[in-house]
């Protein structure tokens, strides 16, 4: 005979203490519980409560990859990758052990939960995991010696008089030079840090930068809808338009203007979601001029 047990944690929070007392005897009914107390760490999130709200970070589990990876005395970075770089599939060396590379990109994944600014360096060096070369090795290395200077970074959830989602979004046109795919990029918060934020390659090749930002407007808008729906399911209503910020005043036309449809038409079609969501009000796109600073 074997007898198996299944260990949960479950995280309750809120501002009603007698609502989470009831939820707890309720599952207390049900299920053997232990209460643990106020959360501190959790799955290598460290969460730490003050006065001016809730601070989330990772701290312990980035100092850990770097004495796991050899990093600890290495020499710190300012930027997690280097301006301008364009890695290729092909150049360098081929790397002995593969397997270090990829727990390597692994782990720094699991780290975007609370870093969003290194989100775009860790998926450009996780599309080299198949045959990484020695040049992509390099690029996943500075991104822990950025770490390592950037320890106590994390995200502040402040408490907010004013809940209101809000977003951007970007895309790097043919940034990738192995197959000329862009990459989309999204960010959302709701007054007082990223709630939800994305870094991913486009699975097909556009022909301009329009095109490139759109796809990426097209992605940050389903988005949108999902945590719409979120946000009202747990917490309130949302009644008004969402903005999304963009720099690319040619893909805000074309999601509002039908007359722009004309010339368009080799963008696959179920990017035109976009289009509907504007119309309908559910979002609205925003200019956002690039600092000069």
């Amino acid at each position: 005979m074997c007898i198996s047990w299944y260990y949960y944690m479950l995280i309750i929070t809120g501002d009603n203490e007698s609502e989470i007392s009831n939820l707890r005897n309720d599952l207390s009914v049900h299920f053997d519980m232990k209460i643990l107390g106020e959360i501190g760490c959790f799955f290598g999130l460290e969460i730490e409560k003050s006065d001016q709200g809730y601070f989330v970070s990772q701290r312990a589990y980035a100092k850990s990859l770097l004495e796991r990876f050899s990093m600890g005395d290495s020499k710190e970075k300012a930027t997690p990758m280097e301006p301008n770089l364009k890695l290729k599939k092909d150049k360098g060396k081929p790397l002995k052990d593969a397997r270090k590379f990829r727990q390597l990109v692994g782990s720094l994944i699991y780290l975007t939960i609370t870093r969003p600014e290194i989100s775009y360096s860790v998926s450009v060096v996780s599309q080299f995991m198949e045959n990484p070369r020695t040049p992509h090795l390099e690029a996943a290395r500075r991104i822990l010696r950025y770490v390592k200077g950037t320890l106590d970074y994390g995200l502040l959830y402040k408490r907010c008089d004013n809940f209101v989602l809000s977003g951007f979004t970007d895309a790097d046109w043919a940034g990738d030079t192995n197959d000329r795919h862009s990459t989309s990029g999204y960010c959302f918060n709701t007054g007082s840090a990223a709630v939800s934020w994305c870094s991913k390659k486009q699975n097909i090749v556009v022909l301009s930068s329009t095109e490139a930002e759109y796809v990426a407007a097209t992605m940050a808008t389903q988005e949108c809808v999902w945590l719409k729906r979120l946000i009202e399911d747990m917490f309130c209503e949302v009644d008004y338009a969402v903005q999304i910020k963009c720099d690319n005043e040619s893909a805000i036309k074309l999601a509002s203007n039908p007359i722009f449809h004309a010339r368009t038409k080799h963008i696959e079609v179920r990017y035109h979601f976009v289009r509907e969501k504007v119309l309908s009000e559910d979002v609205v796109k925003r200019s956002h001029q690039r600092s000069s600073g």
